[in-house]
């Protein structure tokens, strides 16, 4: 995780965002509501970033080697060795790249902020 001006930049713009939002809707500022709509704009971001996160450090390399060998098995019905011979060995962790730690960044950003005006409405 990068905490770089960019995703700084970006944050600041889905707070204020949210703070317009608030100011619109319920024409004050209330720490429970800030704090209950930033989780929710949060909740997606860390949903995606954790995904990215999870691809690309091959939890599921195995598996989509797997299902790639079956499908040629079923689709030329060859022998398991001639066609361990015949394929590259592309893992799904290599394609993922790093994209999403921006998005994993940004949502930890917002989920943070979430917690500390929480954690300001109850004291």
């Amino acid at each position: 995780m990068k905490f770089t001006k960019k995703n700084l930049l970006i944050s600041f713009i889905f707070v204020s965002a949210i703070m317009l939002y608030q100011w619109f809707k319920h024409q004050t500022f209330q720490w429970i509501e800030l704090s209950n709509s930033l989780f929710l704009a949060a909740l997606p971001l860390l949903i995606i970033g954790l995904f990215g996160l999870v691809l690309s450090k091959g939890t599921f390399d195995f598996f989509h080697y797997s299902m790639k060998r079956i499908a040629r098995l079923r689709k030329r019905k060859q022998d398991s060795d001639e066609i361990e011979d015949n394929h590259s060995q592309d893992a799904l962790s290599k394609s993922v790249g790093k994209s999403y730690q921006s998005v994993l960044t940004i949502g930890i950003i917002l989920l943070a902020l979430s917690i500390l005006s929480l954690w300001d409405y109850l004291l």
